[in-house]
């Protein structure tokens, strides 16, 4: 919570636009915001959804199964414009019952090339990526308000054993095509 979630991806969409490529975005869960949709949008998404789409102000009390169907709806209703990536936000802490239940779901982890996951500080860092890989997931990168602190981006990437993503580096239009199609990406989690 507070990791910088919404500025990654925006970063990141960002940096994929400059690219030349057409990005949609989607935030599957929490309260809805206009100002995270627009940022997206300003951060040159092509199309925005997220669960007030579906008629929920928040996605705090629904059941996994609701949850999870909005999700998957969200991701393959932004499939249908057929952009070259899908950025998909998830919101709160992974320890938060709704988005640790959700990102645990074998369908959409199937739906997810992998996750960019943002991070307050070094010991979050380490601790989200070591939970993402036990569910399976695959981490393309870590970045988020940490790396606004050297301190901080110096241990995490000691412990980690690779670079901690920069806000710059997801804005880079040579950069964010990496970290988004090592492999054959389609969706990726900020």
């Amino acid at each position: 919570m507070n990791a910088g979630k919404t500025t990654a991806a925006a970063g990141l969409i960002h940096g994929l636009s400059r690219a030349g490529l057409h990005v949609a975005a989607t935030k599957v869960t929490g309260t809805g915001s206009g100002g995270d949709l627009w940022t997206m949008l300003d951060a040159g998404a092509r199309s925005v959804l997220d669960f007030t789409d579906h008629g929920h102000t928040s996605t705090a009390g629904l059941t996994l199964d609701r949850i999870e169907s909005v999700a998957l709806s969200l991701i393959a209703h932004s499939a249908t414009s057929n952009p070259d990536l899908i950025v998909v936000e998830v919101a709160d802490g992974l320890l938060q019952r709704e988005t640790g239940a959700l990102l645990q779901c074998k369908r959409l982890r199937e739906a997810l090339h992998g996750v960019l996951f943002a991070a307050g500080d070094a010991m979050g860092a380490v601790a989200g990526h070591d939970w993402l890989v036990k569910a399976g997931h695959r981490v393309l990168g870590v970045s988020g308000l940490l790396s606004a602190s050297p301190l901080a981006v110096r241990e995490a990437e000691a412990a980690l054993g690779w670079p901690v993503l920069s806000l710059a580096d997801l804005r880079d239009p040579l950069t964010a095509p990496k970290i988004c199609f090592a492999g054959d990406a389609k969706s990726c989690l900020a």
